[in-house]
């Protein structure tokens, strides 16, 4: 199973990190866009000014904040289900997207049915190639390589939907 790693201290002080793989190399970088209305979350490709994914804030007509995000020709949004008392999201993208556990405490997976689509966990870990650098490190366990893209900004919108929706 592919994995992605994102300092954790990194992210929770900013939203301009560095995402590695397994071996340590770094394969995407975020921006946060100043210039744009609300949160934006730009994702380039490592070594390069290409933008290729993105997460952005958008307000529906009662004012509900939710966040868009977008990998290559997909996105979808996700909205925090403000009628349940539980920690519940509303995810608007592929048919029976659900997120079971803890997103907030980043414990969580994201299955479609009974089938896991990703899993994020936050837990002390030494990245490879980051000498003398352990520290809190969220964990993205993707189950179709080809799905990494997507995964990381579907976890990005979930991070910011609850750092920034109250």
């Amino acid at each position: 199973m592919p994995k992605l790693f994102i300092k954790a201290k990194d992210l929770e002080e900013y939203d301009t990190v560095k995402v590695f793989n397994e071996r340590g190399k770094e394969v995407y970088y975020t921006k946060d866009d100043f210039i744009a209305t609300g949160h934006r979350i730009k994702v380039f490709l490592a070594d390069t000014i290409t933008e290729c994914a993105y997460v952005q804030e958008k307000y529906d007509r009662l004012d509900n904040v939710r966040f868009e995000f977008a990998a290559r020709d997909k996105f979808g949004t996700i909205s925090r289900d403000r009628l349940s008392r539980m920690q519940k999201y509303i995810i608007d993208f592929d048919e029976g997207w659900e997120i079971a556990g803890d997103a907030v405490g980043w414990n969580y997976r994201a299955v479609r049915g009974p089938l896991d689509i990703l899993k994020v966990k936050n837990e002390p870990y030494l990245i490879q190639g980051q000498a003398l650098n352990l520290t809190d490190t969220i964990i993205i366990d993707v189950v179709v390589e080809s799905d990494m893209l997507l995964a990381l900004v579907f976890v990005l919108a979930v991070y910011a939907l609850n750092k920034y929706s109250v």
